[in-house]
């Protein structure tokens, strides 16, 4: 089952594994933000269990806590889901509604996602977040492809930086990132430094825009009658493959 392969390969020590049933309610009541959302909740989860607490008293890694982040402990949720249910929509209301940073595996037997999601202070209540972005990996299934499997072996916490709580969650952070970028080129590598990880950030924020610009493009191209507007066409479109392949190249 993918689900619980995903939760194993994050290889965590018994200090920091829990076995806690988690009610649908609190999602509901916490992270739905409409009618839509806790139809959702209801209908789309499967089971929803509380796996480890990540702390330095079970994992020996220190907190990091200032006036920006509260990373003094970090929950690991498992959420099962059941089939056709939305699962990047329930994974983003789970964060939401858990008021702690979260690595949160999604999925069902055939295919599951690891997400995380940085969380700061708000800038005007200390009690509450904000979710900057929802950073949120590929669909792994079975069998594995290499790149899946090497993202995977990547994953145990003993291999993750261990300066502090947040920075461990900065090496999920680019561990996912280096899963999306090996869809598109085919090898998984981690970056050298924060600023090839920025790098490769920004790029795969551009790339699923530019191919849909390209598709767009080729098929304005193909149901085009004049000449004149097929050739300045071709020529934009030359263009827009031209820096599709940059985008591509820093990934790589």
């Amino acid at each position: 089952m993918m689900l619980g392969r995903l939760f194993d390969a994050l290889a965590l020590p018994a200090s920091a594994q829990m076995e806690r049933r988690v009610p649908k309610a609190l999602l509901a009541e916490h992270g739905a933000s409409s009618a839509g959302d806790r139809k959702l909740v209801d209908a789309g989860i499967e089971r929803l269990r509380w796996r480890a607490t990540l702390k330095p008293a079970t994992i020996g890694v220190p907190a990091m806590t200032d006036e920006t982040r509260d990373y003094a402990e970090i929950a690991v949720l498992t959420l099962e889901t059941r089939a056709g249910a939305n699962a990047m929509r329930l994974a983003r209301i789970a964060h939401s509604a858990i008021p702690y940073p979260l690595i949160l595996i999604t999925g069902t037997a055939d295919a599951a996602t690891i997400s995380v999601a940085p969380k700061r202070r708000h800038e005007r209540h200390a009690d509450r977040f904000v979710i900057e972005r929802l950073v949120l990996s590929p669909d792994l299934e079975e069998p594995g492809d290499e790149p899946a499997a090497a993202f995977m072996a990547s994953l145990a916490v003993a291999d993750l930086p261990a300066a502090s709580l947040w920075s461990l969650y900065e090496g999920i952070i680019d561990r996912i990132e280096a899963c999306a970028a090996a869809r598109i080129t085919g090898e998984f590598r981690l970056p050298a430094n924060a600023h090839e990880a920025e790098t490769r950030r920004r790029a795969l924020g551009a790339h699923d825009g530019q191919v849909r610009e390209v598709a767009r493009l080729r098929k304005a191209a193909a149901a085009e009658k004049r000449l004149s507007t097929r050739v300045a066409l071709s020529h934009t479109i030359t263009g827009a493959e031209a820096e599709l392949r940059r985008l591509t190249h820093l990934l790589a």
